[in-house]
């Protein structure tokens, strides 16, 4: 825990910061709970909510039905067991899909361009009822709940995100909440995965300085970056050759930073308050690049537990907790 800032005043506001879940809906479900179990009342998802892998749950012939995960095969008969394998499925940040020996033929001959688009379908079904539980956890409360995309989201997230109720989009925009200010950008700098949401240095520069460009007070503004600043200790990762085969020291895996010098040079730059992040799964942590505290609360979300963070707001102080459920 740690307290940065000068100026201490003023009613305490609660923020919840989680990011990374991958397509875990579990975690999803956790994230929702944070006002009922944190008591926040401002809620941040930093990105990379979607999940990369569709699970073909396949009929073959009368009630049985068989899908493979983590390389063995599961079969199951009736609905209860078919409801159970779905569950398991999603608990582990993928996608059941029931389909007949006809369709996977369909789809096993679409070309990679046809099934990118296949698979979108089938993700934003399962979002849609994910920003259907939100409208219906959050009710008429006042909590209020940001969700951006991240750099591994594909671009329909966007569409779902701006149409749903009790969800507010905030990517690429400033937006106000309780006497703050947040800009947010779900891009990273590019990364040997070739993600969907990679821009150039220069251009995270220009778009993080537009929106700085309308922040009346930085010390009472949030940064809601996914990609964190370069060389923080927030930005820790196993290094790649080109390949993409882990590079090993002595048997161990080399580590090296992969975040963002754009964001390390705004961040000083524009010296906000706060600073969050996500994107490097290892690299849990706080520090400070000036007067800004920085974040990145990390993520475990194939153990079922989400790595949160939750900030104490008060005047042009920030306070904060590592929490994880």
């Amino acid at each position: 825990m740690g307290l940065f800032g000068k100026k201490n005043g003023g009613e305490r506001l609660r923020l919840y910061y989680a990011s990374d879940i991958h397509g875990t809906e579990v975690l999803w479900r956790k994230f929702l709970r944070a006002p009922e179990v944190y008591k926040a009342k401002v809620l941040v998802m930093g990105g990379d909510l979607t999940g990369k892998a569709v699970i073909p749950i396949v009929e073959d012939g009368g009630k049985a039905y068989s899908a493979t995960m983590f390389g063995q095969r599961v079969e199951v008969h009736g609905e209860e067991e078919i409801a159970k394998l779905e569950e398991q499925v999603r608990a582990n940040g993928m996608y059941p899909h029931l389909m007949t020996r006809e369709e996977i033929d369909r789809v096993a001959a679409l070309t990679e361009e046809e099934r990118e688009v296949w698979f979108e379908e089938v993700m934003l079904k399962t979002f849609g009822e994910w920003l259907a539980l939100a409208r219906e956890r959050l009710g008429d409360s006042e909590v209020r709940c940001f969700v951006m995309p991240g750099n591994d989201d594909p671009q329909g997230v966007d569409g779902a995100i701006e149409a749903a109720t009790r969800i507010e989009g905030c990517d690429d925009r400033v937006v106000d909440f309780e006497g703050y200010t947040m800009l947010s950008l779900g891009y990273s700098n590019p990364t040997p995965f070739a993600s969907p949401r990679e821009l150039p240095e220069d251009e995270l520069t220009r778009r993080i300085d537009a929106m700085a460009a309308q922040v009346d007070d930085m010390a009472r503004c949030v940064f809601n970056l996914h990609v964190p600043p370069y060389d923080s200790g927030l930005d820790t990762a196993p290094e790649l050759d080109d390949d993409l085969t882990v590079v090993t020291v002595a048997g161990q895996p080399s580590m090296a930073p992969c975040g963002s010098r754009a964001v390390r040079e705004a961040i000083e730059r524009h010296q906000p308050l706060l600073s969050l992040h996500g994107h490097v799964h290892e690299s849990r942590g706080a520090t400070h690049i000036g007067r800004t505290l920085c974040i990145n609360p990390g993520s475990d979300y194939h153990t079922g537990r989400i790595s949160g963070c939750l900030v104490h707001l008060q005047g042009e102080a920030a306070n904060y907790q590592f929490v994880v459920g």
